[in-house]
């Protein structure tokens, strides 16, 4: 039974089932997950590992070697990346692109067992390893909670609970509290009081740390029960520290029982050297950053953490206040908006356009089809966990035209059938049965033009996956409508038009139809007059710039901020403070958060943060809107520059789908680290002269200071002293040593002993006590003088080889121009055996994404030519519709150039969807030109017949994609694309429609000429 006498017989069901699918498509609008980007997997962790005391260099070879070289027996690995700094090693194992995210957490725990297996193999003291597997964790979220004045404790308080409250929202997956200051117990043991007492710091040091250690003290059986004694020895409060008894002398010289608070200056303040530090308008504060769970409805989400939020608000003292950092859901919520908004106006276009050109009950039947479709592809979203966003929205504004292509030839069909005077019920069946088999055909290579980004395994692709999801389902969905819903309609609404009342043929009409048969009359003249316009093409596409992927329009910018290796956070936090008061006085600026120490919280996929370091911070700028940050860029580089000579500070823009730090990266990797500074020199020397080239610097920085105490083995030994003695004096005296925690309420406070006094220029008198003993020499005796002197104290490796990365931003040109000006003074660099060159940044995600989008190609080719190959059962057919594909790039060069629109992924990805609907509109005309000669028709007269007839249904389809891509020429992601599709198939369509026919008389005109040699012989014959 035919697909259409089904439909027609069984219409009250198949009405009912249409209404369904429209109540469910609308359900599935408000239940499907909301995103303002899509997000792809970052297949990356980090291992760190502490060595405290080692150099970098100790550090690389000792840890960051022997873990990494365990890390490369793993089978999933891509690359490792490692970072050796002074008592630490960061690893960084990102894993292959082709490892779905399913597979991930069996990944991660293969990763702890090698860290577990090669922990024995490391030193004694650097046995402490973490594996981040959530380093890619995203903070959609991010709070400040900040008050003048108020106490840090405090606002740890109140943060806790904030962060309590949220955490029981439906949909919170994670909160973590950044910028939270350590409170720290401070001993300060005066040597002069140590020494009346005849008491040694390591006396104090070795009874603190047994006093508040917590021990089971057992059981005693009490009846049916035992009954647990409670140790109550722990620390509580600094009285309890002050108060603690110390046993004084050393054995038969005892002094007897000697209370702390006595002996030492005992205290409670924050940590002088914090990790990291935050702040929000200048205001010292803590930051939330939340997590929502995958797949959620970011804007529903959205409305119950400002509830809870404003909740908590109303109960917090006046002065302290909650403030928005990054929340997406109102990001997401104006994304949406924008998108839905241009949804409706290319759907409203869509209408109008076939109201135009096919009449107001045709424009109803194929508009309602095209709803129809949408709807259910909405149903399919929510069932597959599609989330709507920008990309999956704009995939529906791309599919619009081809949505609206099958039912267009459907009832077009319908009505040629209709006022031939065939029943209504026979011209249904009649236009399915001709039509269904070949728009499947077409409407399956459609979908085939989005398998490379599909099959694709780059983060780019990932990023845009969501569009090859929602136009195969919909390009499907789309044609079983119109062979069910559409000529349903078509049956019930449509009539036949009255006799004698054929519209006249237009003027234009009739010169179309001679250019046609012009073209089919002399298809060679007809091609030759193509060529010049192909060699043109040619020549202009090198005027195309290249812009890989755009940034994101939101209106945030970053500003990095370095001062030379090895600077205290002191002074980095006071440099961003003078910063914050002149960005504060900007009109582009509406708030800024601070950062020193560490970066913002991984608000976005595609931004990593950077490591621990207190010569770094970051500001995350909120600007008035997208267009405020190159003015503030502009105007912030020069301020920076004169103020800040012996720093390197940054702006940066957020990116949409890739995560490199610096636009231009050249890596230079060999073993001798010398080497390696020099070829970075030259490098930096080379991008300096580039006038695109800004931010110039390299991944390791400068050398950082170091102070070497010589120690002479004699003198300390006879002194009774040895190297440990040493490294606790001069830890006590530098930064206090720690003994042991303070237990307060819930949470512990580390307790440190620290020296009085005690600088740089006091070396020498440093006094050093021995742990076994009470006297105490000063250090001058125990060493023959200090040694200052320099360190590498980052140092980058890849694949366990040393690499240094020389860097560059971008200002004034594409990314590819800039690269381009260097590329060849970089690439001249002499490098010695055993040394290489890669370069990195945008170049090296472009390059990936392109190679690996290409190298899906011929799947996609090979599926569209076998079904090409089974529909006409033919070879030259495939050819003559593949032949015209090419006729696409004069367009797209043509209008790219002419609305100053570079070429980057999206324009490829937009380009690969367009050979698919070139290729579609093809078999549409061909199958029409078969049909036409199977009714006997001569090979001229098919081809010329065919092309009239089909026209209308080509051209429409083209026009109404390439109308409802307009709205997408404004869109930063998507401008590209719409160019692309609207250039290409403006000129595809136009000239397809005379070389197509060319083409085949071509390929077929022996076959023209052995008709009518036998048709002679038969003339004659009779």
């Amino acid at each position: 039974m035919n697909i259409a006498e089904f439909t027609i017989r069984q219409r009250t069901f198949v009405l009912f089932f249409t209404t369904l699918c429209i109540v469910a498509g609308v359900l599935s609008y408000f239940k499907v997950g909301k995103l303002e980007d899509p997000t792809f997997t970052v297949k990356s962790a980090v291992v760190v590992t502490l060595y405290p005391g080692a150099s970098a260099k100790e550090v690389e070879e000792h840890v960051t070697d022997k873990v990494e070289t365990k890390l490369q027996e793993m089978g999933s690995l891509l690359r490792l990346r490692s970072l050796s700094r002074p008592g630490s090693s960061m690893i960084f194992v990102d894993l292959r692109e082709d490892i779905v995210s399913t597979e991930l957490p069996q990944q991660w725990d293969l990763l702890r067992r090698k860290v577990e297996d090669v922990k024995l193999t490391l030193p004694v003291s650097a046995q402490i390893s973490v594996v981040q597997d959530e380093f890619s964790e995203v903070y959609g979220m991010l709070f400040a909670m900040s008050g003048e004045g108020v106490e840090m404790s405090d606002l740890k308080n109140y943060a806790e609970e904030l962060q309590r409250r949220l955490k029981t929202v439906e949909g919170i997956k994670k909160i973590e509290l950044h910028g939270v200051q350590q409170q720290v117990v401070n001993i300060d043991l005066p040597e002069e009081r140590l020494a009346n007492f005849n008491l040694s710091a390591g006396q104090v040091i070795a009874q603190l740390n047994s006093q508040n250690t917590t021990y089971d003290a057992g059981r005693f059986k009490a009846g049916i029960e035992r009954v647990r004694i409670a140790q109550s020895s722990e620390f509580r409060t600094v009285e309890d520290v002050a108060n603690f008894m110390i046993k004084g002398g050393v054995g038969d010289l005892s002094s007897g029982l000697i209370r702390l608070g006595d002996i030492a200056d005992i205290s409670m303040s924050y940590n002088e050297t914090p990790l990291s530090m935050t702040r929000f308008d200048g205001t010292d504060s803590i930051v939330l950053a939340a997590s929502p769970v995958n797949g959620i409805n970011v804007v529903d989400l959205g409305d119950k953490l400002r509830s809870v939020i404003n909740e908590y608000q109303a109960t917090l003292p006046v002065g302290v206040e909650i403030n928005d950092i990054a929340f997406q859901p109102d990001e997401v919520q104006k994304s949406i908006n924008n998108f839905v908004t241009n949804l409706l106006e290319s759907v409203l276009i869509v209408v109008v356009v076939l109201w135009l050109f096919m009449g107001v009950k045709s424009a109803i039947i194929v508009g309602s089809s095209l709803l129809i479709t949408i709807l259910c592809t909405l149903v399919y979203m929510n069932m597959m966990s599609i989330d709507l966003q920008r990309v999956s929205l704009g995939s529906f504004i791309l599919a619009l035209g081809m949505l609206v292509d099958n039912a267009i030839v459907v009832t077009d069909l319908f009505i040629v059938k209709l006022n031939k005077g065939i029943d209504r019920t026979k011209a249904a069946i009649e236009a399915v049965k001709e039509t269904a088999v070949p728009l499947l055909g077409a409407t399956v290579i459609a979908m085939m033009g989005t398998l490379p980004v599909l099959t694709g395994r780059s983060d780019a692709s990932e990023f845009a996956a969501s569009l090859p999801q929602i136009m195969m389902s919909s390009l499907l969905l789309s044609w079983l409508v119109a062979v069910t819903v559409t000529v349903l309609l078509c049956w019930i609404w449509i009539k036949p038009a009255p006799e004698g009342n054929e519209a006249k043929e237009s003027k234009f009409v009739a010169l179309y139809r001679k250019a046609v048969s012009w073209m089919v009359d002399n298809p060679w003249k007809g091609l030759s007059a193509i060529v010049p316009v192909l060699l043109v093409t040619v020549l202009l596409i090198s005027k195309i710039t290249v812009v890989f992927m755009p940034a994101s329009d939101r209106a945030i910018v970053f500003l990095d901020y370095w001062l030379p290796n090895g600077a205290q956070i002191e002074q980095t936090s006071q440099d961003m403070q003078q910063i914050e008061q002149w960005l504060l006085e900007q009109p582009e600026v509406v708030n800024i958060s601070t950062f020193v120490g560490a970066s913002a919280p991984r608000f976005s996929v595609t931004v990593e943060p950077e490591p621990f370091d207190p010569s770094y911070g970051q500001f995350l700028i909120n600007t008035k809107d997208y267009a405020s940050i190159k003015v503030l860029q502009e105007r912030g580089d020069k301020w920076l520059k004169e103020n800040f000579t012996n720093a390197e500070p940054r702006f940066r823009n957020l990116k949409l789908a890739t995560k490199d730090k610096f636009s231009i990266e050249a890596r230079f990797s060999g073993p001798d680290p010398k080497v390696l500074k020099e070829l970075s020199h030259q490098a930096e020397e080379i991008l300096k002269q580039n006038p695109y080239a800004t931010y110039i610097r390299n991944d390791w920085r400068q050398e950082s200071k170091v102070l070497k105490p010589i120690i002479n083995e004699d003198k300390m030994r006879r002194a009774g002293i040895n190297r440990t003695d040493i490294a606790i004096a001069l830890k006590r005296a530098s930064e206090g040593f720690p003994v042991s925690q303070m237990k307060m309420e819930n949470e512990i406070i580390p307790i440190r002993v620290r020296g009085i006094g005690a600088d740089m220029s006091v070396l020498n008198t440093i006094p050093v006590q021995s742990l076994l003993g009470v006297h105490n020499v000063p250090l001058g005796q125990l060493v023959d003088g200090f040694e200052f002197t320099t360190e590498d104290s980052m140092i980058w490796r890849r694949n366990r080889v040393p690499t240094i990365t020389s860097q560059a931003g971008v200002v004034g040109a594409t990314v590819a121009v800039a690269r381009e000006y260097s590329l060849e003074a970089i690439e001249a660099i002499e490098l010695p055996p055993g040394y290489s060159l890669e370069w990195g940044g945008e170049y090296y995600d472009e390059h990936k994404t392109i190679v690996d989008t290409l190298m899906e190609l011929p799947t996609a080719l090979v599926v569209m030519v076998i079904i090409m190959v089974a529909m006409f059962n033919g070879f030259k057919q495939p050819i003559i519709i593949f032949g015209t594909v090419p006729l696409a790039a004069t367009g797209v060069v043509g209008m790219l150039l002419l609305l100053g629109k570079p070429f980057g992924f999206m324009a490829l990805v937009g380009a690969i969807c367009l050979s698919g609907m070139i290729i579609k509109n093809g078999i549409v005309l061909m199958d029409q030109i078969e049909l036409e000669r199977k009714n006997g028709a001569s090979l001229s007269d098919a081809i010329k017949e065919a092309t009239m007839n089909r026209t209308m249904a080509i051209t429409m389809g083209a026009l109404t994609t390439m109308l409802g891509m307009m709205p997408l020429l404004t869109d930063l992601l998507f401008d590209q694309m719409a160019a692309t599709v609207i250039g290409g198939l403006l000129a595809a369509t136009v000239l397809s429609l005379f070389v197509m026919p060319a083409l085949y008389k071509v390929f077929y005109q022996n076959e023209e000429k052995q008709e009518q040699e036998a048709e002679t012989l038969q003339v004659i014959e009779e």
